[in-house]
């Protein structure tokens, strides 16, 4: 697991623009699409997963929004 953050933490921005890229374009990623990502990124499907998952996050704090899906706040 520790190999996974370091591996996210690590990324070229080459990089980060291909998973923002992406990320622009399907918020959700699963399958084919999220196997694809991760070959061209050059990282596991998993540090992937765990970007877009952080990722979506962020964005749902800038929207507003609470930080997971289904998430209430009181």
């Amino acid at each position: 697991m520790a190999s996974d953050d370091n591996e996210i933490s690590g990324l070229s921005d080459d990089q980060l623009q291909i998973l923002e890229d992406n990320f622009r374009i399907n918020r959700h990623p699963e399958g084919t699409s999220l196997m694809l990502i991760a070959a061209e990124v050059g990282v596991s499907e998993e540090g992937v997963q765990r970007w877009f998952k952080l990722r979506m996050a962020k964005w749902r704090k800038e929207q507003g929004l609470p930080p997971a899906i289904g998430s209430v706040l009181d």
